[in-house]
């Protein structure tokens, strides 16, 4: 699905960030995808499921770690007005 976007829209993965509230879908696709993830933990995810999967040595539960997560997607406000 995402290379049709990049495709489609001409996307550089390397500048894009997938944000997102599940580690199962949205993470996972982002980490599968090579781009920048961001967990916003007011979904079904917690940080402790986020902790469990990064101390884990499985590779699949690895790939469920996000690069960075946030309470909420409006702690990302004061950054998007610089």
């Amino acid at each position: 699905m995402f290379d049709c976007v990049v495709g489609e829209f001409g996307i550089d993965p390397a500048r894009t960030i997938m944000v997102g509230d599940r580690l199962d879908t949205d993470i996972l696709m982002g980490n599968t995808c090579g781009l920048t993830t961001l967990l916003t933990l007011t979904g079904v995810t917690t940080l402790d499921e986020v902790k469990g999967h990064q101390e884990s040595d499985c590779p699949a539960r690895q790939s469920l770690v996000p690069d960075f997560y946030v309470d909420s997607i409006a702690d990302l406000l004061p950054a998007l007005g610089d």
